[in-house]
Formats: C-alpha cells, structure tokens, sequence
C-alpha cells in the first residue's frame, strides 16, 4: 500500500498528517547523524557518558539546554515518540490483518474486572504514616485505575448495558479536576504560567499529536478538551481576586457567582446561555467524531457533567471539615467511634441503594437527564466508605494505582492501538481467535501506553522546565516548529495534487525527500551553532582538556580523529 492511502481527502488533515511525517523524518535522521559520529569517536562518546548515579529517569527530567548530549537526549525521546505514533498509524491505515467487529459478551467482561480485582489485592501496598490522608493521592490513582479499566473494557466489548454505571465514572474524573486544582490552587497560591502551561502540556501534548498524525478533530477525543476547560475554569475562578480565596465569605461569594455562571450557561431552557458562550466559534457542521455539528457535540459532552468540577470544589472548600471530623470521631472511645461511623455509613449506603434503584436502573437517555444533578451521591458513598477507617486509608492497591496513572495515555490509545477506526472497531494481531487476540493487543497496548506517559512527562521536564521564560520561549519554538512544517506540508500536498485532484505519490515522495535532507542539514548547523555559542560561553574556566561542548562542536565539525567523516556525512 501507498504511504499516501490513508490520508483524508480534505487539505488541511492531509497538511497535518504530511507535517509530523516531516518532523519525525528530521529528528531521525538528525539522531543518525549524532549517534553514528558518537560511536565513530571514543573521546566525544566519553565526554557523553552519564555521571556515575545519575539515573536515567533524573536525567531525562532535566531541561533542556545547548549541549550535544541534551539535544541527543531529546532526539531520542521524540524518536520513540514516533516510533509510538507510527505503530498507531499502521495499525489504524494498514493493518496486518482486517479490523474485527465488536462482540458483547456479558460474562466475559465481569470475568476480566473479577480477575483483575483478585489479581491487584495480591499487592496491597501500605502508605507511609503522614500519607494517609482522606482521600489522599495514591488512593486517587487506585480509584481513577479500576474506572479506566472498566471503561477501556466497556469499549471494547461494546458493553452498552453498563452505560449508566461508565456515565458515572467519567462524572468521577471531571469532579477530581474541581477537587484536585481547586485543592492546589487553595493551598499551593501557585497561579504563575508555568503551572498552567505544564497542566496544558499533560492534558494536550499527546492530542494534538495524534490530530495531527491520524488526521482527527480535538473533539473526537472529547475527554482531553473536556478536562481542559474545566480545569481553566477552575483556575479562572480562582486567579480572580486570589485575595478572596481565603477570606470567610469570599470564597464562597466567588463560588456562588460561578454556580450562577453555570446555571445561566448549562440550564436555562432554549440552550441560550450556551449558543451566546460557544456558539460564535464552535461549527455546526458535521465533523470527525461529531456528526452533529462541534458545537452539539460540546454541549452534549459539557452537559452531563457541567456541575461536576463545581461540587468538586466545593467538597475541597469543606475538605478540611471532613479530616477533623474523622480525626474528632477516631478519637471517640471504641464503641462511640465505631457506632458514629456504623451510623453514618448506614445512611450513605441507605441513600446509595436508593439512587441505584431509581435512577441507575434508568434508560440511556433518561439516566442522561439526571447524571449532572445526581451522579455526585454514589460518589460521596464511595469517598466515605473507602475512607471510613484508618487503615483503609493506609493502604492502596498497586495494580490499580499503575493503571491509574495512564488514565489519559490509555484512553487515548485506545482509538488507535487497542482499538482501530476511532474506536468502532477492534485491532486484529491473530484472526479467529478473539480472546488470544484480546491478550495480546492488550500486552501491546498497556506497553506503549506506558511509555507514551513516561514520554510526555520526560519530554514536559525538559521543554517545560520551572522558569517561565524559558518555558515560554520552548513554546514559541515548538509553535513555530508545527506551524512551519504545516505550512511546507501545505505546499508539498498541493504541488502533489494534479489538475485533476488526483495525488500523484512519485511527486510527493521527491519533495518530502528533498525536505527531509535539507531541514536535516538546516537543523544540524543550528545544533552546532548552538553548541559553540554555549561551548565558548563555559570553557572560559578550563584549561588543557576539551569540555563536553567543545568535543562536541569538533564532532559536529567533521574534526575529533576518527569520528570526522560520520560528523559531516
């Protein structure tokens, strides 16, 4: 099959595509050249070695700076980013084998949840005495683990009789974003840029690649603009007038202003708060992944949770009343202690059982109704029952806690790896023998998913650094880079496209090629500009040996001995 096949008729997902297809041709072969002159060169390949104890992980979350071995570094990251991106790509566009139907069977998908609830109570791990808060982070992690799983598994089986109880658990994870941020914002006071920059960063950075890459809209994986706006809410809410924030009743009237803003937007009758807020740059017309319109799309997907990140901030608002209620009561003598909480739990449980018989046993479009305004009380249930004595908050289980940490890695990847055609369909490794399939397309997808969450974190740490001018300016660079290639990949689809609207690939091979070699050499005499300038700015304080940079500079130059021919191959 043709490179060129699956990309989409219209320019712009054709632009985008051809655009990462550029970036990551580049960084490959600029990684080429950089590893094929280090191995050539013994002194360089010294001088590039990692200090004794100093880890990889540690490394990898340095920023980056104008050294050879940073800028390696980086190369490496982005070149198992797109090794990553390209295994999504071939499975979605030229599969092995055709994609598989998604078959519903009921016994199997409890089956998997049962086995992987024996499999993670073998590892119950203990928290450590001043971690054991309520609802403290690893717990989070564990809780936001056995959510994903079921979801990921109501995908792939298609598990549409569960719906109601998936509705729920994404209101969980919007109501974490107000619980979490509102949290930090509270405590921490942080609202520089940096920190919401590295927030965007982790929510975006892998989206907008697989945009791009697969030719998709942003809303077709709604859950990352979703988060997005939400937690921009959250920051706004409480960036304005931060002097409020802990005044007795500021708080609480900026609190009750957003709930108003809400309200105005989500639920006045004839959705005009909402066409007056988004209607002026949201299309109506139908896309990739909202048949719609965006814009239906957005209120349908805000709409079921709108209140959701509101009443997590207001549970972090009364967080701390809720600590030193169980601290008062776990100071109770035995009896007092384990009636007042009997008591308590009882009543939970008796209004959880209530809204499971009346409303979670609801029909899909009517339990829709009802999710923004009563999905909130099967969670409290849970907050409080797992949290209800001090051991259970001392312990978490570790199988859930990992899975918990990729949540946003395995939902995306899904579309793509796990499952293919944005999630309709079903990844096919070995044909007529579904569960075999099953276990071995999850082995691939939990792999890469996990390394696509070690990368973007890697990748956040070194172009995402803690100092706002530098984090600004690696934005305006990674901004400039896609808008650039963008544009060239414009060019190239457009030149390849003949009068008759026909893509000629023999023309489009020779101008990517072209492309391709001269961004590479543009790139390598940038890298080695870059490394002199810094070279001569740190070697004013050595004398008789060449620093790692000036090595460098002769690696890059074609000097150093052996390594000379490689460096300017």
């Amino acid at each position: 099959m043709s490179i060129v096949d699956p990309l989409p008729s219209d320019t712009l997902p054709q632009s985008c595509s051809v655009s990462m297809l550029i970036i990551f041709a580049v960084n490959a072969c600029v990684l080429t050249v950089i590893e094929l002159g280090i191995s050539r060169d013994s002194s360089v390949a010294l001088a590039l070695r990692d200090p004794p104890g100093d880890s990889k992980k540690k490394k990898m979350a340095k920023p980056l700076t104008p050294t050879l071995r940073s800028i390696r570094d980086l190369c490496r990251e982005i070149g198992w980013f797109s090794a990553v991106m390209g295994v999504a790509w071939l499975a979605e566009f030229h599969p092995v084998f055709p994609h598989s139907q998604k078959v519903w069977d009921r016994d199997l998908y409890w089956f998997l949840c049962l086995i992987l609830m024996v499999f993670a109570f073998r590892d119950v791990k203990t928290l450590k005495e001043h971690q054991r808060d309520v609802l403290n982070r690893e717990q989070s992690e564990e809780w936001k683990g056995w959510m994903q799983f079921m979801f990921l598994l109501y995908h792939y089986y298609k598990a549409e009789e569960v719906y109601n109880s998936i509705r729920v658990m994404i209101t969980c994870y919007v109501w974490m974003t107000g619980f979490g941020n509102f949290s930090f914002f509270y405590i921490k006071q942080d609202f520089g840029l940096v920190r919401v920059l590295q927030m965007l960063w982790r929510l975006n950075f892998l989206v907008v690649v697989l945009c791009m890459v697969m030719g998709n809209t942003y809303v077709l994986y709604y859950i990352c603009p979703l988060h997005t706006f939400f937690f921009l809410m959250v920051y706004v809410s409480m960036r304005i007038m931060p002097s409020l924030n802990h005044s007795q009743w500021g708080i609480k009237a900026k609190l009750l202003v957003l709930g108003v803003a809400i309200f105005i937007v989500w639920d006045l009758p004839g959705l005009c708060g909402f066409k007056f807020t988004f209607g002026a740059f949201l299309p109506t017309t139908p896309v990739i992944g909202a048949t719609g319109g965006t814009l239906w799309e957005w209120y349908f997907r805000t709409t079921l949770d709108h209140w959701s990140t509101y009443l997590g901030m207001i549970f972090a608002l009364n967080f701390p009343m809720m600590q030193l209620w169980f601290t008062k009561v776990e100071a109770l003598p035995p009896a007092r202690h384990i009636l007042v909480k009997g008591v308590a739990a009882v009543l939970l449980s008796g209004v959880g059982l209530y809204w499971t018989y009346y409303y979670l046993s609801l029909p899909k479009l009517d339990y829709n109704q009802s999710n923004p305004y009563m999905a909130f009380v099967p969670l409290l249930v849970y907050v409080y029952l797992r949290n209800m004595t001090p051991w259970l908050r001392s312990v978490y289980l570790g199988p859930l806690h990992s899975i918990g940490k990729t949540t946003l890695e395995t939902y995306l990847m899904q579309h793509h790896i796990w499952l293919t055609s944005n999630a309709k369909t079903l990844v096919t490794i070995i044909p007529g023998y579904p569960k075999l399939n099953f276990v071995l397309a999850s082995i691939l997808f939990v792999v890469l998913s996990q390394e696509l969450y070690r990368l973007t974190m890697t990748l956040r740490g070194m172009l995402m650094p803690d100092d706002k001018k530098r984090c600004v300016t690696n934005l305006g660079i990674i901004g400039a880079t896609l808008f650039g290639s963008w544009a060239v990949a414009t060019i190239i689809v457009a030149a390849s496209t003949g009068e008759r609207e026909t893509f000629k690939e023999g023309n489009f091979t020779f101008m990517l090629t072209v492309v391709v070699v001269g961004l590479t050499i543009g790139v390598l005499a940038w890298i080695k500009r870059a490394v002199s300038t810094s070279s001569r700015v740190t070697s004013g304080d050595s004398s008789g040996h060449d620093s790692d940079q000036e090595q460098s500079v002769k690696l890059l130059s074609g000097g150093g001995g052996d390594g000379g021919s490689a460096g300017t191959a």
